[in-house]
C-alpha cells in the first residue's frame, strides 16, 4: 500500500524544523537563561516536548506497527504519519502519551486497509510477532500458530498485540480501544481459551 504522498519526507522536514527551533532555544537561553518572565523554570517548548516524544516513543510505535505489516516501508511510512500528526496536535504542556500513538496509528492502518485489504498479510505479521516474543518456533509449531490465530476475531487479534507485543496493561489497552479494562480482559481470555484449543488440536494430530 502506498500512501498518497510519502509522510517519511514530511516528518524529515519536521525533525529538520524541531531540531533547528532547539538549536536557536538553546542559542537563546545561553545568552539570556532559561527562566521565564517570573524568574520560575519556563516549561519544554513544543519542539523539545516533540523531541522527547519522537525519540521515547518511536521504536514502539514501530514495532506495533509490525504485527500488522510485513513490509518494513509501509511500518515506516505509517509510523511518520503518525508523528506528523503528533507534531501537529501536540501541546507542551500536555503531550500526548504512547496509547495515544498506537490508537493514531491504528486508525492509520484502518485507512491503509481500505485501500488494500489484505487479511492473509496481517495474520503473517502477528504471527511473526509472537513468535519473537516467545523465541524461536519450530516451523511446524510456527505454523501451527499461524493457523490458531486465523480463528480469531479483528478484535481478539487487536488485543492479543497490545497486550503481548506491545506489552501494554489492560488500563493501557483499555484507552487504545476506548472500552473498560474488564472488557479487555474478556477479550484476551476469550483469545487464549481460542488459541489454547487450537494449539492442542494440532498436539494431538500431530
Amino acid at each position: 500500500m502506498r500512501l498518497r504522498s510519502d509522510p517519511r519526507a514530511r516528518l524529515r522536514i519536521v525533525l529538520a524544523e524541531v531540531d533547528d527551533r532547539i538549536a536557536r532555544e538553546q542559542a537563546h537561553a545561553t545568552r539570556s537563561g532559561a527562566t521565564g518572565a517570573s524568574g520560575a523554570p519556563a516549561g519544554p517548548s513544543k519542539a523539545v516536548a516533540f523531541r522527547i516524544l519522537f525519540d521515547e516513543h518511536l521504536p514502539r510505535v514501530r514495532r506495533h506497527l509490525s504485527c500488522f505489516l510485513d513490509d518494513r516501508s509501509e511500518v515506516e511510512e505509517i509510523a511518520a504519519e503518525v508523528f506528523v500528526v503528533a507534531w501537529k496536535k501536540l501541546q507542551p504542556e500536555n503531550p500526548m502519551g504512547i496509547t495515544w500513538l498506537i490508537r493514531t496509528a491504528d486508525n492509520k492502518l484502518r485507512d491503509a486497509a481500505r485501500r488494500d485489504r489484505s487479511k492473509r498479510r496481517a495474520i503473517d505479521a502477528l504471527t511473526r510477532g509472537l513468535q519473537e516474543t516467545s523465541g524461536a518456533l519450530h516451523p511446524l509449531e510456527a505454523l501451527a500458530l499461524r493457523e490458531a490465530i486465523v480463528t480469531l476475531s479483528a478484535r481478539e487479534r487487536q488485543v492479543v498485540v497490545l497486550t503481548y507485543w506491545d506489552e501494554l496493561s489492560a488500563g493501557e489497552v483499555a484507552q487504545v480501544l476506548r472500552c473498560s479494562a474488564s472488557a479487555v480482559w474478556t477479550t484476551l481470555t476469550r483469545a487464549r481459551a481460542k488459541l489454547r484449543r487450537q494449539l492442542e488440536a494440532k498436539e494431538v494430530d500431530a
